[in-house]
């Protein structure tokens, strides 16, 4: 327990306070706790205490990327998404734990909210929920892309980032055809897709990279034969990359990351969420992001 927690309890003089509202308090009795203990404090603000939060957070401050390049990458991936992805467009919050009950991360890298909910700190994790739920309810294979910005926590050292920013992600799921088959064809729309707006986008003769790690090497690998296909077809390199450790942790036995020169660009891979999500050990994942700002950082 934090010192803060003890000191919290010891002031209080309630023992356990913690274990009262996260394990005792039913839900919805802890969000009526939580509106009200809201409200009260907001009522006690001073609109002077305001502007000094908005002035001084990373969390409030505005982000002024260039509109008009911001523009042309959204038309762009639109554009290339025609016939491959379905956009959608995701709501600022989703159901609290999205990120870490069926991911190996912490839930402190989201902000937590008063009604059983979170705000959205990684796209994929939605488009995962949203992928899940089409699988459930029966059909073929879902592909979906959302551009979204993203609050996290994580302070990372510099103090003028602000804590949030723009993702690209994409979610394919559907049901294993063995041999990595559905993995393969997910890989090869969702990077090729990748790889073709980052050509499109940056200037010409970037030096687009692919890198990959997987956990294991079996003789016909379809997932690496589809990358090999895609980084051909763009005029990227393929290399590996050893000793990743997030091919078995985050991800279930194959990632990949794509670059310009040393910059990373985007991050993807093959999970386990939708099996975890629909409870059948059949459905098949991959997902994949970019940094929006990074890539309009690159362009200049």
């Amino acid at each position: 327990m934090s010192g803060i927690i003890e000191r919290i309890e010891r002031e209080s003089g309630v023992e356990g306070l913690v274990e009262i509202l996260a394990e005792r308090l039913n839900p919805s009795d802890l969000q009526s706790l939580l509106i009200k203990v809201t409200r009260r404090r907001a009522d006690k603000r001073r609109p002077a205490e305001l502007l000094k939060d908005f002035a001084t957070s990373r969390f409030f401050g505005v982000a002024r990327p260039d509109r008009a390049a911001l523009l042309a990458w959204e038309q762009l991936a639109l554009a290339l998404c025609e016939g491959r992805f379905e956009p959608v467009e995701l709501s600022p919050v989703t159901p609290l734990g999205a990120c870490s009950v069926v991911a190996t991360v912490d839930q402190d890298w989201s902000i937590g909210t008063t009604r059983r909910g979170e705000v959205v700190s990684d796209p994929t994790n939605v488009l995962a929920l949203e992928a899940a739920r089409l699988r459930q309810a029966g059909g073929d294979d879902v592909h979906l892309a959302a551009s979204h910005r993203v609050v996290r926590p994580q302070n990372y050292g510099d103090g003028k980032m602000l804590a949030h920013f723009r993702l690209f992600a994409l979610v394919s799921g559907g049901r294993d055809r063995g041999g990595y088959g559905f993995e393969a064809e997910a890989l090869r729309r969702q990077v090729g897709l990748l790889l073709e707006a980052f050509g499109q986008f940056l200037a010409p003769g970037t030096a687009l990279r692919l890198g990959y790690t997987r956990t294991s090497a079996p003789n016909v690998d379809a997932r690496l034969e589809a990358l090999r296909g895609v980084a051909e077809a763009n005029g990227a390199e393929l290399f590996e990359e050893v000793g990743r450790e997030a091919a078995g942790g985050y991800y279930a036995g194959f990632c990949f990351h794509i670059f310009a020169g040393d910059m990373q660009l985007a991050d993807g891979g093959v999970v386990d969420w939708g099996a975890k999500l629909t409870g059948n050990g059949k459905e098949r994942m991959v997902i994949s992001g970019c940094g929006v700002e990074r890539l309009l950082a690159l362009r200049g």
